[in-house]
């Protein structure tokens, strides 16, 4: 079988390496909690049964954690190096393949 996604999304994931870093940095790295990650990230209405855990970023931390946050802040364009840290992990996942 084949699946079709545009350039970005994440092999297996319904999310973008950009949103991926994003979320990753936020958590991991900046310390928000989760239910501030997912207002910020999710493309979904958050519900009240839904909005303390969130199983999708333990796996991303699991499968990636904190190294890949970093490696897409470093990847950001020089421009966006004034930004916050999540700015440039969304910017550097945006250059990732």
């Amino acid at each position: 079988m084949l699946t079709v996604v545009p350039r970005g999304v994440a092999p297996r994931k319904h999310y973008g390496f950009a949103a991926i870093a994003m979320a990753l940095t936020l958590w991991l790295i900046g310390g928000e909690p989760v239910r501030e990650v997912r207002r910020r990230v999710c493309a979904w209405q958050l519900t009240h049964e839904s909005s303390g855990s969130c199983t999708t970023l333990h796996r991303w931390a699991g499968a990636m954690g904190d190294r890949f946050a970093q490696i897409a802040m470093g990847r950001a364009p020089a421009h966006a190096r004034a930004r916050e840290r999540w700015a440039l992990a969304f910017a550097g996942g945006s250059a990732m393949p």
